[in-house]
């Protein structure tokens, strides 16, 4: 026996006002309780996953913003090792007076001898630092100096005859020069 005979009238009433009959009270109140349970399984499940979700967006835009710093600190070490190249480049000009003339003044490359040998090294070591610079700059945007380099390149190439006769000598090896 489920119970008594009033609990179970009581029973009958509530269901008997939702249209359900007699034979279902039983059933219904077990059905009932079931779908309940699941529901609020079901709405529990979905705030997990909202929380769930949120958290996600929250962890996404933290990433981005480590990516974008990342990024940004490539493209200054980038420059840095660009200047640096550059750097050492003309402290060697520095040991040779009269060196920067051949790069920066169109001064023509010497026929023979030691200092031609010299102007060529030097040309050689500008043409790989600034393809390094322009490689640099190019692939990392965040650097903001693809710009200042290329028109830095273009400009050595303008004004120094040692320059162009290596990269056109050579264009396989210093591909972005030739491409300016």
């Amino acid at each position: 026996m489920r119970g008594t005979t009033r609990e179970l009238t009581v029973i009958r009433n509530r269901y008997a006002y939702w249209g359900v009959a007699d034979s279902t009270v039983g059933l219904s109140a077990g059905v009932v309780v079931i779908t309940v349970v699941t529901l609020v399984t079901a709405i529990g499940g979905l705030a997990g996953l909202i929380v769930s979700l949120l958290y996600l967006a929250k962890q996404t835009k933290a990433a981005v913003a480590q990516v974008h710093t990342s990024n940004t600190m490539a493209g200054n070490n980038a420059l840095d090792v660009a200047i640096a190249n550059l750097r050492d480049i003309y402290f060697k000009m520095l040991e040779y007076p009269g060196m920067r003339a051949y790069f920066y003044e169109a001064k023509p490359l010497p026929d023979h001898g030691p200092e031609r040998e010299r102007v060529l090294i030097l040309a050689e070591l500008l043409a790989d630092a600034l393809e390094c610079g322009l490689m640099s700059t190019r692939r990392i945007p965040e650097s903001e100096s693809y710009e200042d380099w290329r028109d830095f390149c273009q400009f050595m190439l303008d004004h120094s005859p040692s320059m162009r006769l290596i990269t056109s000598e050579h264009p396989m090896w210093w591909r972005e020069l030739l491409a300016l």
